[in-house]
């Protein structure tokens, strides 16, 4: 985290000024990368989609609470509109993405909101209002995208608001959080091959990106060939150029392999390696049929077992 900022003297603050921290408060925030690479492909999208060089966008973001330990999963994006300079979050679309979010993570849990900026605004606090009415104290997460190759730190700033007294009237205001990055290893795994990936893909570039890469080019090569003898066929067909008896045979020794390839022997093996490929499938959808059966097992012995105990049997 970058230092604390301090207040001047002559500093006066107002709805949704930062502070530095004091008194009590979160005591253990972990931030999983995810949710930075979340935000971050958020936030291109909508620069290359959009006419605007640092567009602004919101998001929403989930995790887990145990006491005043708080972790962040994960993100999702919401939509907004911007009416007479007031930023309005679609709460519809926010309820309906939780109930989701809950339907296939049970333990997640609406945790703030996310922005992209280089500060703090005014609108901060309105938006921070209104998230305010799906949690209590929600936590901002503000990712600076005006930076410089020349930083070092993550341009990643998470605040809580805390009510204060100020010029004798109660004021709410921005503090800022601690929070350390938390992986596991499937994350550490997918970010090392996201790092890794390259456009070019040189040595840099994981062996799945060189392969991918290899392939698509391929690919590429390919159809540009095919392209170039069908409009030399088309061309030569309609007495645009003079006729090429010598490339013409060619291109009909060229195109007379294809059906060698249909004999009794092919068509065999793709069958094999085609029934090769339904077995894996089914075996995997059979191995996880039966690992859902018997969570479903533990959970009904768990339930009857402390039913029995209830009712004295043991």
């Amino acid at each position: 985290m970058s230092k604390k900022e301090e207040q001047k003297p002559d500093q006066k603050l107002v709805s949704g000024s930062v502070v530095d921290r004091e008194g009590t408060g979160t005591t253990n925030l972990k931030l999983h990368p995810l949710v930075i690479i979340n935000i971050s492909d958020h936030w291109t999208r909508a620069r290359v989609q959009g006419k605007k060089s640092n567009p602004r966008v919101i998001g929403a973001l989930v995790g887990v609470q145990t006491g005043r330990e708080l972790e962040i999963y994960n993100s999702f994006e919401l939509p907004y509109e911007v009416k007479d300079g007031h930023t309005i979050i679609k709460t519809e679309y926010l309820n309906k993405k939780q109930e989701q979010f809950k339907k296939v993570f049970k333990d997640y849990e609406f945790m703030g909101w996310y922005a992209s900026g280089a500060g703090i605004v005014p609108a901060d606090m309105e938006i921070h209002k209104q998230i305010s009415e799906f949690n209590e104290n929600p936590l901002y997460l503000q990712l600076n995208t005006q930076i410089t190759t020349a930083q070092r730190e993550l341009p990643i700033n998470i605040y809580e608001s805390e009510l204060r007294i100020v010029d004798e009237s109660p004021t709410q205001l921005f503090v800022k959080v601690p929070y350390k990055i938390e992986t596991g290893e499937a994350e550490r795994i997918s970010v090392d091959h996201i790092a890794r990936i390259n456009p070019t893909g040189g040595a840099g570039a994981t062996q799945l990106a060189s392969h991918m890469t290899a392939v698509f080019n391929a690919i590429t090569m390919l159809n540009q060939r095919i392209k170039i003898l069908m409009t030399f066929l088309d061309a030569t067909k309609g007495g645009k150029i003079p006729t090429d008896h010598s490339l013409l045979r060619r291109i009909a020794s060229l195109t007379n392999q294809l059906p060698a390839i249909d004999t009794q022997q092919f068509q065999q093996e793709f069958i094999n390696e085609y029934n090769d490929a339904l077995l894996i499938a089914y075996l995997s959808t059979m191995t996880k049929g039966a690992n859902t059966v018997n969570e479903m097992i533990d959970k009904f012995n768990v339930t009857f077992e402390r039913s029995s105990r209830r009712r004295g049997f043991f």
